[in-house]
């Protein structure tokens, strides 16, 4: 009780992969199932949008060039701190003991690859169900981008 209900139609998503393919089959079906969907094909690309628009959701690839999902986790965290429970990661990297000990730091769902589509949209509707609801920047206010440079 006291929580907000939205529409699924008011959940922006924005997808982050470097396979063009899996973006346009992941967005295609989050977009049938109702959700609003943007796409980045790297963490840098999501990075800029981020700054320019609100998502409810950030689903991110863990590898990828440029900017790859920890690095673009950490950048989103101090960027966009109301995002940081927001965030779904997917990856077929379950070998490196690195990548599974950051995914359960974070407490974020993971789609492990290769997964099934309906697993996509059970998870993005599981996140965005117990994702903090009402926490959003202040209007207009957007934070400045914090680029780690060392």
């Amino acid at each position: 009780m006291g929580r907000r209900q939205h529409s699924i139609q008011s959940h922006r998503i924005l997808l982050v992969d470097d396979e063009q393919d899996i973006l346009d089959i992941q967005a295609r079906v989050l977009t049938t199932a109702g959700y609003w969907v943007e796409t980045a094909c790297n963490g840098a690309v999501a990075l800029q949008k981020l700054a320019h628009r609100d998502y409810a959701l950030v689903v991110t690839n863990m590898r990828m060039p440029v900017l790859g999902g920890e690095a673009f986790y950490h950048l989103l965290c101090s960027s966009f701190p109301h995002l940081r429970h927001r965030v779904v990661f997917c990856t077929g990297d379950i070998a490196s003991a690195d990548t599974l000990r950051f995914l359960t730091a974070t407490g974020a769902p993971v789609l492990f690859k290769p997964f099934a589509l309906g697993a996509l949209v059970a998870t993005v509707s599981k996140a965005l169900e117990f994702a903090l609801p009402d926490f959003s920047p202040e209007p207009g206010r957007r934070p400045e981008l914090v680029l780690a440079t060392t």
